[in-house]
């Protein structure tokens, strides 16, 4: 099934064809300042099954000291992916980009060890002190990653 989205200006469009992971709510130190928010919501698709539709040409790259690399669109500042140094094929692609609102709940909660302190994560999806391996299995024990 193909999804689309598209950044808070309309200027940047693009398109996913093919399955998406589960959802991961990810507390990272890059996640919560990059979304000006406690926690991102993200799912990790295949990168070659993401094409730009538009406006490629305003997206923006930032690489963060721990070498993910976060993708944004540059006029409005929607971000759109990280690229996970750990599983250069794939894309941690953020679910509020999407036309189609997620509903979905996280299966799962990452980098937990720099949340928010206030933070409360109030369900009862496993919590992981760090990035587990990818791609992402809820089962799978954490590495050491920070991205």
């Amino acid at each position: 099934m193909a999804r689309t989205g598209t950044c808070l200006c309309g200027e940047v469009r693009y398109r996913v064809d093919g399955e998406i992971g589960p959802p991961v709510a990810c507390h990272c130190q890059y996640c919560r300042r990059g979304h000006g928010a406690p926690f991102s919501l993200v799912a990790l698709v295949l990168r070659s099954q993401f094409v730009w539709l538009e406006g490629e040409e305003h997206v923006r790259r930032f690489d963060t000291p721990g070498g993910g690399r976060r993708e944004f669109c540059s006029l409005c500042g929607t971000r759109f992916f990280n690229g996970p140094r750990i599983a250069p094929e794939s894309i941690s692609l953020v679910l509020a980009s999407f036309d189609e609102e997620w509903t979905q709940a996280p299966v799962a909660h990452v980098n937990v060890e720099t949340k928010a302190p206030w933070h409360i994560i109030a369900d009862e999806a496993p919590q992981y002190p760090r990035l587990p391996r990818l791609p992402f299995d809820p089962d799978s024990e954490p590495s050491d990653s920070r991205d």
